[in-house]
């Protein structure tokens, strides 16, 4: 590879590196270190026994569950996540670890209560809701008759009876005068993204909570664009609910999807009288909201044909959601507050951010004595080309690090006491491909090759072999990735992407910077930088006779292959049988005698001349030793004699 070339894979490299660490200074980007590293709160939750077969899904909101807790809390690069039927829970820097205990070990609630007033989000202080208007109760000559037309539904239906149940009873209830009375001030509190109070509401008083709001693409939108709304006192449990699912609507086509729910028999009675009184009401009143812990997940209206102060009976009703997606997930969250699955502490243990400071330390002194000993043992044993390694291993430590910082901020990368062990390791595997490489390259100048020739052709042998060891490892650290838990997974990241990185280093800064070494006059005769450390004159010597031997052979071959030609295929150019085959040479005349072949001279002796040039530039006799060449002098290039036949 030119010069140039080499270059530009060095400056390619080196671009990289530096515009990723710019980016790290910056935008003062720091790793996110975990649980080990700055202290706080480890546990492991398993379902207590006697809860029968454990439904996945409901485990897995359950933990969903768990996360947004512990988001509220404001924990910082929290660890949630289930390996089997365990939940495993890691909250570095925790500080208040008893609260912790509670907040993760709490069991979910799920309440239904009426909406009374919905807040703007960045509403704070006192809020006095708009006054909402009641409609009359219906009398009998309201109620609708057989044959007539049924009233109009609004434009999006959102909770309704089930459509397979007989309909409500029409017997006349007492008319209510329709009355406005004006709404009382509300504390809005603080906005959804400020909000610290993890507890339970009570059912029986009326409380401010934040509605889970999204987008028209049903992506969820971050908590401080949350409206807040004022609910009352809850009216039906979870404990009431038996079943929740999600169904396509009927005569729908698939395109628009229900949830299902059924209630017991206590559940029922309740259910149907909160459904009557808020079908008598207009606006946000005729919402019921469903709420989980203290989040409102759904706060769906009454439908336009629930008649005021009928409701719906039987303990059976939908929830028109529209989307398949968002169907089953209320149906989910619906059937995780309903049928919780009560978890128990497996273990519970804390780490004191002295000790997690401790292991930084010790781990990062762990890191440059690896460092410091790899160097020296390089230096010793390859001389300059030793610092060029290391170096090599330096470049390849940070970028590394940089990634880990950069991954920790895209992805949420958790650097472990188990990530540093696996950036130690790769410095051993940097200094694994330098030894390589260097021990090739000395094998190249045994065998006769020049500096230049034997760093190229050390390169390609050696990254074949630096390949396929790398492809080894790779597979080793995803299949650990993906079979272990913990803190051994972040090893097994860290040791896979070092490998990557390492071989990327292979083929660019490392290449290119031995091959400008050995490119260089001035280094390659330095002692001190060791391009020739390592191999004897002995073994020089004997290299050198083995490829003049060589050389040899190749050109004896080629004589002979010479010799065997076969003739030359008539009708290239013109020729008669009579005409000879070689022409004679120009005689030599005496004032010319001394000059070799090839000299000019204006004098000419007869066609009969003896001597003539031969086809190496040396002199032979035509006449009686036509047939061998000149005892003395030997051709440097190889040719037989032979008398050409005519054509």
């Amino acid at each position: 590879m030119s010069r140039s070339r080499l270059t530009a894979l060095i400056v390619a490299y080196l671009v990289f590196l530096g515009a990723l660490w710019t980016w790290i200074l910056v935008a003062g980007l720091e790793p996110r270190l975990g649980l080990d590293l700055q202290g706080g709160v480890s546990a492991d939750l398993i379902p207590a026994q006697g809860q029968g077969e454990i439904d996945v899904e409901v485990l897995d909101q359950t933990v969903q569950t768990i996360r947004e807790r512990v988001d509220a809390l404001g924990v910082a690069e929290p660890d949630i996540a289930r390996q089997g039927d365990t939940v495993q829970v890691q909250l570095p820097g925790v500080a208040d670890q008893a609260q912790a205990r509670e907040i993760i070990g709490r069991t979910a609630q799920l309440q239904f209560r009426p909406v009374l007033a919905e807040i703007p989000p960045g509403t704070t202080g006192e809020f006095t809701p708009p006054t909402a208007e009641a409609l009359p109760l219906p009398s009998e000559d309201a109620l609708p008759t057989e044959g007539a037309d049924p009233a109009p539904e609004a434009s999006k239906t959102v909770a309704q009876a089930d459509p397979t149940e007989a309909p409500a009873s029409e017997e006349p209830v007492s008319e209510a005068p329709a009355t406005e009375e004006p709404a009382a001030p509300v504390d809005a509190g603080a906005t959804c993204d400020e909000r610290d109070d993890l507890s339970v509401p009570d059912p029986d008083e009326p409380v401010v909570l934040c509605l889970r709001t999204t987008d028209a693409n049903g992506d969820e939108l971050p908590r401080d664009q949350w409206a807040r709304l004022q609910l009352g006192p809850a009216t039906v449990s979870g404990d009431s609910l038996t079943d929740a699912r999600a169904e396509i609507a009927p005569g729908g086509l698939g395109q628009t999807w229900l949830t299902a729910l059924e209630f017991d028999s206590e559940g029922a009675d309740a259910f149907e009288q909160i459904t009557a009184e808020l079908a008598c009401n207009q606006g946000v009143t005729r919402q019921l909201a469903i709420v989980l812990d203290n989040v409102v997940e759904q706060a769906s209206p009454m439908a336009q044909d629930i008649a005021c102060g009928q409701g719906i009976p039987n303990g059976q009703a939908v929830i028109q959601v529209g989307e398949e997606d968002a169907a089953k997930d209320l149906a989910l969250v619906l059937r995780s507050g309903a049928l919780p699955i009560q978890l128990d502490f497996g273990t519970f243990q804390t780490i004191s951010p002295t000790l997690g400071e401790d292991s930084l330390d010790a781990a990062l002194v762990a890191g440059v004595i690896g460092l410091a000993l790899v160097t020296v043992y390089l230096v010793v044993l390859y001389r300059g080309l030793g610092l060029l390694a290391a170096l090599e291993i330096v470049v390849g430590v940070a970028t590394i690090y940089g990634l880990l910082i950069v991954l920790g901020e895209l992805v949420g990368f958790t650097l472990t006491l188990a990530g540093i062990a696996g950036i130690i390791i790769s410095i051993g595997i940097a200094g694994d491909s330098s030894i390589i490489y260097r021990e090739r390259y000395r094998d190249e100048l045994r065998a006769g090759r020049t500096i230049r020739t034997a760093a190229e052709h050390a390169f390609h042998n050696s990254f074949r072999t630096n390949f396929t060891g790398a492809v080894v490892s790779f597979l080793a650290a995803v299949v650990l990735y993906f079979l272990a838990v913990g803190p051994v997974r972040g090893f097994a990241f860290t040791l896979g992407m070092s490998t990557i990185i390492d071989v990327l280093l292979f083929a660019t800064f490392t290449r290119g910077m031995f091959g400008l070494v050995a490119r260089s006059p001035k280094l390659a005769s330095a002692p001190w930088v060791g391009l020739g450390a390592g191999v004897t004159d002995e073994q020089r010597q004997a290299a050198q006779e083995r490829s003049t031997v060589a050389r040899t052979r190749r050109a004896g071959k080629k004589g002979r292959k010479c010799a065997t030609r076969p003739p030359r295929r008539p009708g290239r150019r013109a020729a008669t049988a009579s005409s000879p085959a070689w022409s004679p040479a120009r005689p030599r005349s005496t004032s010319s005698a001394g000059r070799g072949c090839g000299s000019s001279s204006s004098s000419r002796s007869s066609p009969s001349a003896p001597w003539r040039c031969s086809s190496a530039g040396s002199t032979s006799r035509s006449s009686s030793s036509a047939g061998r060449p000149s005892p003395s002098s030997t051709p440097t290039t190889p040719s037989t004699w032979r008398r050409s036949r005519p054509r």
